[in-house]
């Protein structure tokens, strides 16, 4: 069962405010969804990828794939600004975050913030709260990643030409970085 959480923010966008929300991912937005993370992974991470790992990470970011991962137990959220998707996050097992992409046009704006906040918060609504929150970063995010207080605690990885870097912080110092 899915209950409906709606968060709203304001952040600025040049010279006035912007409203967006973070909610669950509905039923259907699969391709809409699938279509911010293409567009941020190919101008952001793909350059630094063989094409292996661009490869590699489509297979896992496609809309039939995504959709199975709502059905095994993952849950998505995605921030919507004036009908636009924004940005998304996926969590795996309510522990790590599998992928968190935000749409070019809102970097910068709190947008990756609020998705980890609004994850948190449904995580320690529907269960136990882990000790700690783990991701995979891209190169690219890891300043994001460190900002919220994550550390790399192994070397980079390259998995089938998927270059990450291991990283974890405990969820009380994650909840804390975010208020």
């Amino acid at each position: 069962m899915f209950m409906l959480f709606v968060y709203i923010s304001f952040f600025p966008r040049d010279d006035m405010t912007n409203l967006f929300t973070v909610r669950h991912t509905r039923v259907g937005e699969e391709v809409s969804v699938c279509n911010l993370v293409a567009r941020s992974f190919n101008e952001y991470i793909a350059p630094g990828f063989s094409e292996e790992g661009i490869e590699e990470f489509f297979k896992y970011s496609n809309p039939r794939a995504f959709k199975r991962r709502l059905e095994s137990g993952y849950f998505t959220m995605v921030a919507e600004s004036g009908g636009k998707l924004a940005g998304m996050i996926e969590m795996r097992g309510n522990k790590h975050i599998s992928m968190l992409y935000v749409d070019k046009a809102y970097h910068r704006k709190g947008v990756a913030k609020d998705l980890v906040r609004q994850a948190l918060q449904e995580i320690s609504s529907n269960s136990a709260t882990p000790k700690d929150i783990t991701v995979n970063s891209s190169r690219y995010a890891v300043p994001f990643y460190e900002r919220l207080g994550f550390i790399q605690y192994e070397d980079e990885k390259s998995i089938y030409g998927v270059i990450h870097i291991p990283m974890m912080v405990t969820y009380s110092k994650l909840r804390g970085s975010l208020l």
